[in-house]
C-alpha cells in the first residue's frame, strides 16, 4: 500500500536535492588510491520486520553511486540496548564501526563512554548549519560537540482498530488518559478483546510520556525526581487497565505490536516509527490520533529517534562515511525512509512538503497525528557517565514489577529512584 505513495513522494522531493547538499558524485574521499575502497560499517537497529528493507535500499542505491567507497550494513538486535552493548564489546577487543546508529536517551551515554568524530569539525563547507535547523541539530549534542547527525525523529502516538470502536459503540478517539481507560473497558466487554496495549520495549520511552504529562519529572538538575505522586497516579492508571480490568496487555513489544495488527487488541500507544509496518500489516480499518493527556495539564511527549555518530578510527574512513550520512540526509532518500518508516524528518524543507503531500489516506492521518505534536515535543531524558544503560534496564524492571502485580507504583518508583541517584552519586 505504500509503494505508490513513496514513488510519487521520491519525484516530488526528488527536485529538492539541488535546493541542498547534494553527494551524488563519486569522487574518492581524500587519500584514497585510485581503485581502492574504503569499507563503511554502518551499525544500525533495524530488523527485517521494521525498516531493515529501507536501510538495505539506500546502502544498496550509495554503494551503486560510488565507486571507491562500500557501506555494509550491520543489524543489531534489541534496539539501541542492544547496540549500546554490542558496542562496548566491540570497543573492548580494538574495534570500531564506521558509523553507529545511537538513539537520543543514550546521547550523555555515548558521549561519555565512546569516542567520536566531532561532525562540526568535520563539516568544512557548512553543511550542519545549511540543512538542519539549530534546535534539529542540538538533539546530537553534548559537552559543547555536535556527536552526530539527527536521523529520525519519532513521537508516540495513538493508532487504533475503527472496527473495534464501531462494535464497542465508541464514536470518537480518545483525547485522555481516563477516556482511553473507559474505552479500552468497553472493547474489552463487548468484543472479549484487549482494549489497549501501550509498547514496552527495554527502555522508557513511551511511560516517561505517560508520567511527565500528568505533571511528574524524570530528572530534575541531575538528580532522578520520578517517585512523585503525580507518576504513582499515572503508572497505576495504567496498572489498573492490566491488572484490575485486564482491558490491557502487558507483553514483550513485539507480541503486543503483533496482537494490534491482528485485530486482538483495540488500541495501540506506539512510535510514530512503525506508521508503515503497522498500516501494510492491519487486518481491518485503521486509524490514528494524538497522544492523550490528562485533563488540566499539558501534554509532553518525548522525542523518539537516532542519530548518526562517526566511530571510525582512520581519517580516510571517516570521510566516507560523512560521504554516506550525506547521501542519506538528502531530500529524496529521507523522505522515502521517514514516509516509509513513519518517522519526523530532521530536515524543515523535507518535513514541510510531506506535509503538503501527505493529504489523504490511513499513512496520512498517522503521520499528520505525529506532525501535529511537534510543540508537545521535549527531550528522551538522558543520563550522564556510565548511567546509561543501567537505567533503562531499571526501568524496564520497575515496568514489569508495576504492571507484573508485584509492587504498587509509588514504592517501586521509589526504590528505582533511590537505586538511580545511588548510581549518579546523588
Amino acid at each position: 500500500r505504500l509503494a505508490a505513495l513513496l514513488l510519487a513522494l521520491a519525484v516530488v522531493l526528488g527536485t529538492m536535492a539541488g535546493c541542498g547538499s547534494s553527494t551524488g558524485d563519486s569522487s574518492a574521499p581524500s587519500g584514497a588510491a585510485p581503485g581502492e575502497k574504503t569499507k563503511v560499517t554502518f551499525w544500525h537497529v533495524y530488523s527485517e520486520n521494521f525498516g531493515a528493507t529501507f536501510i538495505s535500499d539506500m546502502i544498496e542505491k550509495f554503494n551503486a553511486a560510488h565507486n571507491d567507497i562500500e557501506v555494509v550494513g550491520v543489524y543489531n538486535a534489541d534496539m539501541y540496548p542492544g547496540l549500546m552493548t554490542n558496542l562496548q564489546a566491540e570497543v573492548a577487543s580494538g574495534d570500531y564501526p564506521s558509523i553507529c546508529m545511537i538513539g537520543y536517551n543514550y546521547l550523555n551515554y555515548f558521549a561519555g563512554n565512546f569516542e567520536y568524530q566531532d561532525i562540526k569539525t568535520m563539516d568544512k563547507d557548512g553543511w550542519l548549519d545549511a540543512t538542519f535547523l539549530p534546535n534539529i541539530l542540538s538533539l546530537a549534542q553534548a559537552d559543547g560537540a555536535q556527536l552526530g547527525v539527527p536521523m529520525s525523529i519519532s513521537t508516540p502516538i495513538l493508532y487504533y482498530n475503527a472496527d473495534l470502536f464501531e462494535q464497542a459503540g465508541i464514536e470518537k478517539a480518545p483525547a485522555t488518559w481516563a477516556e482511553v481507560k473507559e474505552d479500552a473497558l468497553k472493547i474489552k466487554n463487548t468484543t472479549g478483546k484487549y482494549g489497549f496495549y501501550m509498547q514496552e520495549y527495554a527502555d522508557n520511552w513511551a511511560v516517561q510520556g505517560l508520567l511527565e504529562s500528568n505533571g511528574a519529572h524524570m530528572l530534575t538538575d541531575g538528580v532522578a525526581t520520578f517517585a512523585s505522586p503525580e507518576a504513582a497516579e499515572a503508572y497505576q492508571l495504567l496498572a489498573d487497565m492490566v491488572i484490575t480490568d485486564k482491558s490491557a496487555l502487558h507483553v514483550a513489544a513485539d507480541e503486543g505490536i503483533a496482537a494490534f495488527s491482528s485485530g486482538e487488541v483495540g488500541m495501540l500507544l506506539g512510535t510514530s516509527a512503525k506508521i508503515g509496518t503497522i498500516t501494510d500489516s492491519a487486518a481491518f480499518t485503521l486509524k490514528g490520533t494524538t497522544f492523550p493527556g490528562f485533563a488540566g495539564k499539558e501534554i509532553r511527549v518525548p522525542a523518539g529517534g537516532n542519530f548518526l555518530a562517526i566511530t571510525a578510527r582512520d581519517e580516510k574512513e571517516q570521510q566516507a562515511a560523512l560521504e554516506f550520512i550525506k547521501f542519506v540526509m538528502e531530500p529524496e532518500n529521507l523522505s522515502i525512509w521517514s514516509t516509509g518508516m513513519g518517522y519526523l524528518p530532521p530536515r524543515q524543507d523535507v518535513s514541510e512538503e510531506l506535509t503538503k503531500q501527505l493529504t489523504e489516506g490511513t499513512v496520512a492521518e498517522l503521520w499528520q497525528a505525529a506532525y501535529s505534536q511537534m510543540a508537545n515535543i521535549y527531550s528522551w531524558v538522558s543520563y550522564p557517565g556510565d548511567v546509561g544503560t543501567f537505567a533503562e534496564q531499571l526501568f524496564a524492571d520497575t515496568r514489569d514489577q508495576i504492571l507484573g502485580g508485584n509492587q504498587a507504583p509509588l514504592p517501586a518508583l521509589q526504590a528505582a529512584e533511590d537505586q538511580l541517584n545511588a548510581r549518579l552519586g546523588k
